[in-house]
């Protein structure tokens, strides 16, 4: 008998990250200008991008969005999950603190 089993795969929505990097931006009082000086831009496509979800800010630029709106990056990052199933795979021991060493 084969063991199967269903594991959801996060992946973050570039649409939906895009509208709230708008909002939280737009709520936070903030132009796109602003955040293209921000961040240093030459011309301020980059954000449009994100906006428009066609990039996402990289992990050092989320870092600085979720400083200038107050807010966790894991507020900004909107994901959906896909349903995988994963076929012949043997249950893993959950991991456990203490089974680590803690290095000084």
């Amino acid at each position: 008998m084969e063991n199967s089993r269903v594991f959801l795969k996060p992946v973050v929505d570039l649409e939906a990250t895009g509208s709230k990097i708008k909002f939280l931006r737009k709520s936070s009082g903030f132009s796109v200008h602003d955040l293209q000086n921000i961040f240093g831009f030459e011309y301020p496509q980059a954000i449009y991008a994100w906006e428009q979800g066609k990039n996402i800010p990289s992990i050092d630029n989320l870092l600085v969005l979720s400083t200038l709106f107050s807010c966790r990056v894991e507020e900004i990052v909107q994901v959906q999950n896909i349903e995988i199933e994963i076929k012949g795979h043997e249950e893993a021991e959950p991991c456990e603190s203490s089974k680590f060493k803690k290095i000084a």
